[in-house]
């Protein structure tokens, strides 16, 4: 047990809470807890995990995920600290959850930009349905078959020059993609010929 590594986690936990960031000072805590090795803290430490602890449960963001009433007490050391791991692993369950929410607006954003661009090129619009591809492009993050959606759109409306530049784009992040490549000869060889 490194009774000083302990007393900085702890102090960083509290730091953690102050400054809001109530994932951290858990996560600091419990690590504390996990570097006791299920022995119960010396007689120097209590101090700090008590202190720890009461700043835990005061956190407006823990209220949900802590038990009422939780609080310090020596002995206790291996219920606490399966009951500070439940909350972190609730909080980060809650918080993958957000992602996934924040992951399917993003591509909803995706999808209606490149629906709305396909719909501007069926109208001969060019110019409105690169605008929408580029707001498409705002969300991207790793939906690799965007560039090749935008470019297949561009080709079948007759716009070579702007396909290749979606093309070209796409290339920038996959170098070595063969669809890619054989779609920006293509559009070379369409722009020649028109």
């Amino acid at each position: 047990m490194n009774s000083r590594k302990i007393r900085e986690d702890l102090g960083r936990a509290r730091a953690s809470s102050a400054r809001r960031d109530p994932e951290r000072a858990l996560y600091l805590t419990i690590s504390a807890l996990k570097d006791l090795g299920g022995l119960p803290a010396p007689t120097d430490l209590r101090g700090d995990l008590r202190t720890t602890v009461g700043a835990l449960t005061a956190d407006p963001d823990l209220k949900e995920y802590l038990p009422a009433g939780l609080g310090y007490q020596p002995g206790n050391e291996k219920d606490l600290l399966q009951v500070l791991a439940n909350a972190y692993q609730n909080m980060k369950g809650s918080a993958e959850q957000e992602d996934y929410e924040t992951t399917l607006q993003r591509k909803l954003n995706i999808d209606r930009n490149l629906r709305d661009g396909k719909k501007f090129l069926s109208e001969g619009r060019a110019s409105e349905a690169d605008a929408c591809f580029a707001e498409a492009m705002k969300f991207y993050k790793d939906e690799f078959a965007i560039f090749a959606m935008m470019g297949t759109a561009m080709i079948d409306a007759g716009e070579y020059v702007r396909a290749l530049g979606h093309v070209r784009n796409g290339l920038k992040e996959d170098p070595q993609n063969a669809e890619l490549i054989h779609m920006a000869n293509e559009c070379i060889r369409l722009r020649s010929l028109s």
